[in-house]
Order: C-alpha cells, then sequence, then structure tokens
C-alpha cells in the first residue's frame, strides 16, 4: 500500500529588525526550517519576514504563548501571522537552497547548494545551519567576524571559546584564521552536533572540541580555561549575567567579542563588563546590531 507523504505547516509573520532574534528563537526547535529576509519595498520596507516550517502542525496556544514572552521581551506588539498547510517538501532543502553566500571582510561563508568554487582569495567556509542557529547572514554574526579579521591584524590567541555556538561558524572561522585549539558550547545539543558536523566538512575537526552545557558552568570550561579569546553571539541579558564568569575565565591579555544586542543595549552591557574589569577596545554597527570587543 502507497503511504502519502505528510504535510508540512508554514506560519509566517513580519517583524521589526531589532525584534528578529527574540522571534527566531521563540519559533526555534526541532524538525523547524527558519527562513528570514528583509523587506526591500513597499510599506514593510526595513522591516524583516520570517517563516518557519514544522514536519506537523504545531501547538497554536503554545506557539501563540511563545511569539508573546517574545514580543513582551522585545518590547514590539505581537506580530500578525498566518499559518497555513504546505503540500508535501522537503522544507529543510529548501531552507538550505535560499541562502546566498555571506562575504565579511576576508570570510566567504556559503551552503552546500552552492556549486561554484569559493573564491581562492578568501576564508571559505561550507556551514549548512539547518537545524542550528546561525548560517552568517545576520548583522550579529557578520560583526563578529569583522572583529575577528581586525584582531586576527594584531594578535593570536592561544585557544579561542565560542561561547553559544550555534552552527558553530565563529569558532570554524576562528580555526581557520589562527589554526589552534577551539572550545564551543551551547546549551543546545542539536548545536553541538550540527557544529561537529561543520567542522568535519570543513576539514577542521582536529581543532575543534565541542559539547553541550550552560554557559560557564561545565567543568570542561574552567578545564581549558583561561582564554585569550572569547566569542559570545547570543543575546544581551544572558551576556550581562555571564560577565563576571567570562572575566574569570579570559586571560590577562585576552579580548572577547560581544554580540546579539541592540545599539540601544550597549551601556547596559558594557556597564556589566566595566565592573567586572573588562572595558570597550572597539565597537561595530550594523543595521541596529552591535558587536563589542571588550578586554581588561
Amino acid at each position: 500500500m502507497k503511504t502519502e507523504p505528510a504535510s508540512n505547516w508554514q506560519i509566517s509573520m513580519i517583524v521589526p529588525p531589532d525584534a528578529m532574534p527574540y522571534f527566531e528563537r521563540a519559533l526555534d526547535g526541532d524538525d523547524v526550517a527558519l527562513l528570514a529576509s528583509e523587506i526591500e519595498t513597499g510599506k514593510d520596507k526595513g522591516n524583516w519576514k520570517l517563516e518557519a516550517v514544522w514536519q506537523n502542525k504545531p501547538d497554536v496556544p503554545s506557539l501563540e504563548a511563545a511569539l508573546a514572552v517574545a514580543a513582551s521581551v522585545a518590547k514590539v506588539d505581537t506580530p500578525k501571522y498566518e499559518i497555513k498547510e504546505l503540500p508535501p517538501k522537503n522544507w529543510l532543502k529548501e531552507n538550505l537552497i535560499s541562502f546566498k553566500p555571506v562575504c565579511v571582510g576576508r570570510y566567504y561563508i556559503y551552503g552546500s547548494h552552492i556549486k561554484e568554487p569559493p573564491p581562492k582569495t578568501k576564508l571559505s567556509l561550507k556551514i549548512d545551519a539547518a537545524t542550528a542557529f546561525g548560517s552568517g547572514e545576520h548583522f550579529t554574526t557578520k560583526g563578529c567576524l569583522m572583529a575577528m579579521e581586525d584582531l586576527s591584524r594584531v594578535f593570536t590567541p592561544k585557544n579561542v571559546l565560542d561561547m553559544g555556538c550555534g552552527s558553530g561558524i565563529l569558532g570554524l572561522a576562528a580555526a581557520l584564521t589562527f589554526r589552534v585549539p577551539v572550545f564551543a558550547t551551547d546549551i543546545d545539543p542539536e548545536s553541538v552536533r550540527v557544529t561537529l558536523q561543520n567542522a568535519q566538512n570543513n576539514h577542521l575537526a582536529r581543532y575543534i572540541t565541542a559539547w553541550v552545557g550552560n554557559g560557564y558552568k561545565p567543568a570542561e570550561i574552567r578545564r581549558h580555561a583561561p582564554y585569550d579569546l572569547v566569542f559570545s553571539n547570543i543575546l544581551a541579558r544572558p551576556l550581562t549575567l555571564m560577565a563576571k564568569d567570562l572575566a574569570a575565565n579570559l586571560a590577562p591579555s585576552g579580548y572577547a567579542v560581544l554580540s546579539g544586542l541592540l545599539n540601544r543595549q550597549e551601556n547596559w552591557v558594557l556597564s556589566a563588563h566595566r565592573r567586572v574589569g573588562l572595558q570597550l577596545k572597539k565597537r561595530y554597527r550594523m543595521e541596529g546590531w552591535s558587536a563589542l570587543i571588550v578586554g581588561r
């Protein structure tokens, strides 16, 4: 007997750029494909269209509650959204195909669906985020890559920590740039799995150690500390809460790159780090987002 393929379900909404990471995290989960694209024309120009596709019908009350929490934290109204059933299709594959290569300074990030060889003059990474957060196109990641390129001109770290690694893009870029041990951690087991897979795909596995953990709590982090270079591309609140632990695990002459915060959240984040002896060294701003280099 022939089995009919299962349908998929899609939610779509228009979201202000400042609120994007909150709603992305509200929609993220197992068997979810996320797609975000900036609206370039019409009345919603400057906002983003956010879509998520599930392989099973989502729990609408739980979804509405998650969106309400995201809106509250982002200090915006809950966006209007549409949920509809879609014909059977490999939406994870379609999601990957939609990503265009990202070029930031000397870094070139591309998906496995890109058949043209990467530019020989670039440091290239093949990243398929799929089920983990981070494919390189978001301003928070771009800011971190800009900071990494600038730092690479003035020092070479002995080791690197990627805190909240997502797809592993920053840790892999650090391994490609510095060729030193990189330690990556994330609270999401799927992110750790994807990071290790991306390390294999880019022939960087010998540099990457990754584990599941909540912030700086895992014993593995303390075992390999102190770190010369730390990347934390998360959100403003966890950045402030982790400031003390960051200072305790950062080498005396080390640097940390903080991202995932809005321009208006800079003072909040910097105040928390100044209290533990870390000062602003350089800032990067892109489309309302900030990345900060801090050190002693």
